[in-house]
């Protein structure tokens, strides 16, 4: 088989819009995990919430999924290839209560920051965020 061209990598990378516009917070509070694979080597490794909130990470919090995407390159030595598949995958968490009550939600979500000493201005979330 063929090796792939550049404009077929970049269609097999291509995210939707309203992927490519979530941030990576919006993950952590929706309970998605994302996972990420080359496209040069194959090489796959998932970001759970531990990779997200953790020491690494936690500066591109604020980030557009798009955004992130373009920065990352492929860890394995030698490969580095750029813009990985990414994709989206509902994280098994049991964090006891319904994701689908925004103010519990947000209200998780900012506890959980300052647990891991993370200012949520410091990601995009303001003050008003709870009302």
């Amino acid at each position: 088989m063929p090796e792939p061209s550049d404009s077929d990598r970049r269609k097999a990378a291509r995210l939707t819009p309203d992927i490519a516009t979530t941030l990576l917070i919006d993950c952590v509070e929706l309970g998605y995990d994302i996972q990420l694979k080359c496209q040069y080597c194959g090489h796959d490794r998932t970001w759970g919430r531990r990779q997200m909130l953790g020491a690494k990470l936690r500066k591109v919090l604020a980030w557009p999924l798009d955004r992130v995407q373009r920065a990352l390159v492929c860890p394995i030595n030698g490969c580095k290839g750029p813009m990985p598949i990414l994709r989206l995958m509902r994280g098994g968490y049991q964090d006891g209560f319904d994701r689908a009550d925004v103010r519990r939600r947000r209200a998780w979500l900012i506890e959980t920051l300052l647990d891991e000493g993370i200012m949520p201005n410091d990601v995009g979330l303001t003050s008003d965020i709870l009302r």
